[in-house]
């Protein structure tokens, strides 16, 4: 099924070492003859880290498995003591990059783990370094899948690989990690998962599970929402988080000088988000505040909707779908660098001093936003990123969209309501994908057949992955919840040495000894 070749830049002294008997693999247990790994792409991965990379090719549409193939680029850091095992990883998104997901975190992650596993990431089809979902119109621009006729889409993508669209499907992801397991002779891998790679685990597991050793879910989606409702209930999860940094920053006062309360904090922000043009982004309901002074302004194109209706042409459905993609993949930065490193900080405290310290000196001075920008940059995606998040969100989607909720939207943001409640409705309303009908149904989460329950870590103010989340896939996996105090999304290898342990634990023993977790301590400022 799956063909290996070499990816390095010395690949003439690579494949001479190899014919002389040389091995790329040493301490690699199981490896397949032939799978090499080499240099990684250039700028795939940080250096210094030990990163080595190879490519495998494989089925682009596991309906043809004889029909075209496609290349997905493999990284891998080998163990540096006596190997336990091979685990897999992937970082979430969808779309998000996974090459580096090791190197990045060759610091923070425990020392065990590179001691014990051969760490693993495959680059998610449709990315860079993963034969790219290049969609290209006929006047030889790039077409964004944001447009609302998905027939002039569909068109642009086959131009370069006819029939690639259809396959961006977590499925199909998954099933590339079970070709690369296979590729390199391995029987059973272990799996980290965070936030979307909690599903990708998951429908892996529901797919192959003889092939799962461990597996630890962290930050999860829910599988009873996929998608809609997910980024729905997403936009709303994060008002607590903003509550909590809200207060930590008042806690801090004398330092940030931005309030001695959440409501004096909150006020600051507000005022420096609408100076920035965040408008109705700005509008959140932080009792006991009034919402008279709110401003109430419509952003395009809703005001147009509230004026003439929602005709549904293809202009209003592309400009609607652009709002609810920026909704729904961090789109809120262009509407002012505070709002983009405000979403950002509600991803973990780690970001908290540094978005403090940021806030106070744009308060001071509203011309002094570049440390804002460089927080909104920390967790920016790609165009290409963001094509294949929409192709699985939209290829897959499950849940039907409700045009009617458009119109209580446009009644939240006018009357000056919570922000993140107009959010959800507009997500709800499924005009994200518009036109564009699923291509399949999501894969059924299932246990049957796993060795060892998975590990879930699930924290309860997640602003990303709402808290619910966790205890749906830990039902429908019949794995371990382990529920981690306060919000921070991905909670193994924050330095919170109870869920470091237990994690270390169930991956040696498959055992989970503990059910709470108190919130990871705060990075030394």
């Amino acid at each position: 099924m799956m063909k290996v070749r070499l990816f390095s830049r010395a690949a003439v002294a690579m494949a001479a070492a190899c014919a002389l008997g040389g091995s790329m693999l040493s301490g690699f247990a199981g490896a397949a003859p032939g799978v090499s790994f080499g240099d990684c792409p250039a700028d795939a991965v940080a250096p210094g880290h030990g990163v080595q990379c190879a490519v495998v090719e494989v089925p682009m549409n596991y309906a043809e498995p004889d029909g075209p193939r496609i290349e997905l680029t493999v990284s891998r850091i080998a163990a540096s003591g006596q190997r336990r095992g091979a685990l897999f990883a992937n970082p979430g998104g969808p779309g998000a990059e996974g090459l580096d997901f090791w190197g990045q975190r060759t610091d923070v992650l425990p020392a065990a783990l590179a001691t014990d596993y051969d760490r693993i990431a495959v680059q998610p089809r449709g990315l860079r370094f993963a034969t790219p979902l290049d969609c290209i119109g006929a006047d030889g621009a790039p077409v964004s899948l944001s447009n609302g006729n998905r027939d002039v889409v569909k068109k642009a993508c086959d131009a370069s690989h006819p029939g690639y669209l259809d396959t961006i499907t977590t499925e199909s992801t998954a099933r590339d990690m079970d070709e690369v397991r296979a590729a390199l002779g391995l029987d059973r891998i272990s799996y980290l998962g965070t936030s979307y790679g909690t599903y990708l685990g998951a429908v892996y597991a529901s797919l192959f599970p003889d092939r799962v050793d461990r597996m630890v879910l962290d930050s999860n989606v829910n599988p009873d929402w996929v998608w809609t409702e997910e980024f729905a209930q997403q936009q709303v999860a994060g008002k607590q988080r903003l509550d909590d940094l809200f207060a930590w920053i008042a806690d801090h006062g004398a330092e940030y000088r931005l309030g001695d309360t959440a409501l004096q904090v909150y006020q600051n922000w507000v005022r420096m988000a609408v100076d920035q043009g965040g408008g109705w982004y700005a509008n959140l309901t932080p009792p006991p505040a009034s919402l008279a002074d709110l401003p109430g302004s419509l952003p395009e194109p809703l005001a147009e909707i509230a004026r003439d209706g929602y005709s549904g042409g293809i202009e209003q459905t592309g400009k609607l779908q652009n709002l609810l993609r920026a909704l729904v993949s961090g789109g809120a930065s262009a509407q002012g660098p505070l709002l983009g490193a405000t979403q950002v900080a509600t991803y973990t405290r780690t970001y908290w001093p540094a978005f403090a310290r940021a806030m106070s000196e744009a308060a001071a001075d509203p011309a002094n936003t570049q440390r804002l920008r460089t927080i909104e940059g920390a967790t920016s995606t790609g165009a290409t990123g963001r094509s294949v998040f929409a192709a699985i969100t939209c290829n897959e989607n499950a849940i039907p969209g409700r045009l009617d909720v458009i119109g209580s939207a446009i009644a939240t943001i006018a009357s000056g309501g919570n922000a993140m409640d107009a959010r959800a409705d507009l997500v709800r309303s499924g005009m994200a994908c518009g036109a564009w009908k699923p291509v399949t149904k999501p894969v059924p989460i299932s246990n049957a057949g796993l060795r060892t329950r998975p590990l879930v870590l699930q924290s309860r103010n997640d602003a990303l992955t709402k808290y619910e989340g966790g205890p749906a896939m830990a039902k429908a996996l019949n794995g371990a919840l382990i529920t981690v105090a306060g919000g921070d999304h991905g909670n193994f290898g924050r330095g919170n040495r109870a869920v470091d342990d237990a994690v270390l634990t169930y991956l040696r023993t498959g055992e989970v000894t503990i059910t709470e977790a108190a919130e990871a301590p705060l990075p030394t400022r």
